[in-house]
């Protein structure tokens, strides 16, 4: 627990009068390292977070919305003034020099920890957007910190677990390159869009997609860059919901796992093409950004005097047995589902997965298509603007670019990760460490459900009798249906029955 000097330097005083500075601060990771950092460090400095201008909203407007988000209501209850700590600075990732005015990258001067969260999550980008976005950022980011931040103890980058899918076991250490990243970034500006996406394959040695391929690259940048920043990287596997910090089950996105349960909760989703023994790696979002906030702690304190080319890496994650089968993860999806069913639901959730491909395809056309399309007409006829044959376009192409995690599996080395909290004394392991259940099927996911609802769906608490009575009602018109498709099925078939006999 002691540093390099034999002295030991608690979280709270490593983060005490620091500047700090954030790409991605508005995203799901950013807003709860943020609220992390303004609750647990009160006397932490200013953080410094990169925003541009977004539907028409200035970043000052931007930090405001973020500020009245519900996941700082314990903040403000315990120290509202925190959040004035909280400093927009315009800025675009994609841009040189991070699209900053010179007067806004001086104010970095005092910075001591900087923490890289900003990037593209979708899997379907050109590849030159997502080069612009994961890799180019990343190098403008350390430029930038290389020249104007001399007082800088620790930058944090944040990676996947999934950079070098490849892998079906991954380690923590850095994998060899695919490409040279610096060659990749010069083509960004000689190349056409088109020319870049044709070379995809041949260049990204048939990675899954380009979001893999950049974050891997991305890391090779963090590893030419070691000799000269104190550097560290943190691999999280499928972030989601809090599992105890500072609610229980707050998300704020419809990605990933949150997007199928939510869907399925409202009738819309009734079937998946996956193995539905597959394991999904979950990580709660609370405990990766307690290891974003260790990893920095580390790498400025007992790492602090480490040599050059020191690139510590932590995969953020579970271990194989703590995993999810999808299919139990749905099962439970649905117990919860019908305690605190949504009140917009359109239909009995229901519905499972398969890994027959034209069993698949049959459910999706007569399950979710057919009947999207013909309530389409209905809603059109009542003079309103369709919407569900577009929300299952959206659905169905979710779907397919996931289609190779949920078809694979992973197991993650986590021994950097689990020994963070080892190092810390008695007082900032209760604040900082963590406590990962046996199984996430539990008391994770039912506690996840209200809070889901309550925020990310926008559906208030009183209206689950409402609900339970509309699950109910829905619940015998399925059965009614059920039953009189199944005696005009046996009708059909015994009026063929009896004419052949004839």
């Amino acid at each position: 627990m002691t540093t390099q000097s034999g002295c030991y330097e608690s979280v709270t005083d490593f983060y005490a009068n620091k500047d700090v500075f954030l790409t991605g601060g508005t995203g799901f990771l950013g807003k709860v390292l943020i609220e992390k950092l303004l609750r647990s460090c009160p006397d932490i400095g200013r953080i410094f977070v990169l925003m541009r201008n977004k539907r028409g909203k200035s970043i000052e407007t931007r930090v405001t919305e973020l500020a009245a988000c519900p996941l700082f209501d314990r903040l403000k209850e315990e120290n509202k003034s925190a959040l004035n700590k909280v400093v927009p600075v315009f800025g675009d990732i994609t841009q040189l020099r991070l699209g900053m005015y010179e007067e806004d990258i001086q104010r970095l001067s005092n910075v001591s920890v900087a923490f890289h969260l900003a990037a593209s999550v979708r899997f379907d980008d050109p590849l030159r957007d997502a080069i612009k976005t994961n890799i180019c950022s990343t190098q403008e980011l350390f430029e930038m910190l290389k020249a104007t931040a001399p007082q800088l103890r620790a930058v944090v980058h944040v990676s996947t677990a999934y950079s070098n899918p490849e892998n079906r076991y991954v380690e923590e250490k850095l994998y060899p390159p695919k490409f040279d990243w610096k060659k990749l970034v010069q083509a960004v500006d000689r190349y056409e869009p088109e020319t870049l996406d044709a070379l995809m394959q041949k260049l990204s040695q048939n990675s899954p997609n380009t979001y893999t391929y950049t974050k891997g690259l991305a890391e090779q940048v963090c590893n030419d860059y070691s000799t000269e920043l104190p550097l560290a990287i943190v691999r999280p596997s499928v972030v989601l919901f809090t599992i105890a910090e500072p609610m229980s089950g707050w998300v704020d996105n419809f990605n990933g796992p949150t997007g199928m349960l939510v869907s399925a909760g409202l009738g819309i989703t009734r079937t998946a093409y996956l193995r539905p023994k597959n394991r999904i790696n979950i990580i709660p979002v609370d405990v990766v950004v307690k290891t974003i906030i260790l990893a920095a702690w580390k790498r400025g304190t007992i790492e602090r005097a480490c040599g050059p080319k020191h690139l510590p890496i932590y995969n953020s994650a579970v271990t194989y047995e703590q995993s999810l089968e999808y299919q139990e993860m749905l099962d439970r999806g649905k117990e919860y589902l019908y305690a605190v069913p949504f009140s917009r639901m359109l239909w009995v959730p229901r519905g499972y997965p398969t890994d027959w491909k034209t069993l698949y395809y049959f459910k999706l056309i007569f399950t979710m298509l057919l009947p999207s399309f013909l309530l389409d007409l209905l809603i059109r006829m009542f003079g309103h603007k369709p919407f569900l044959m577009k929300l299952q376009s959206r659905i169905y192409g979710s779907e397919v670019s996931l289609r190779y995690f949920v078809r694979n599996e992973w197991e993650f080395e986590t021994k950097q990760t689990d020994n963070l909290p080892s190092l810390l004394d008695e007082k900032d392991r209760n604040t900082f460490g963590w406590y990962m259940p046996r199984k996430l099927t539990g008391k994770y996911l039912e506690n996840a459900y209200p809070t889901i609802r309550r925020y990310l769906m926008k559906d208030p608490d009183e209206t689950i009798p409402y609900a339970k009575r509309k699950l109910a009602r829905m619940i015998l018109a399925d059965r009614i249906i059920s039953i009189i498709v199944c005696c005009l099925t046996l009708v059909a078939i015994y009026r063929r029955m009896f004419a052949e006999s004839l």
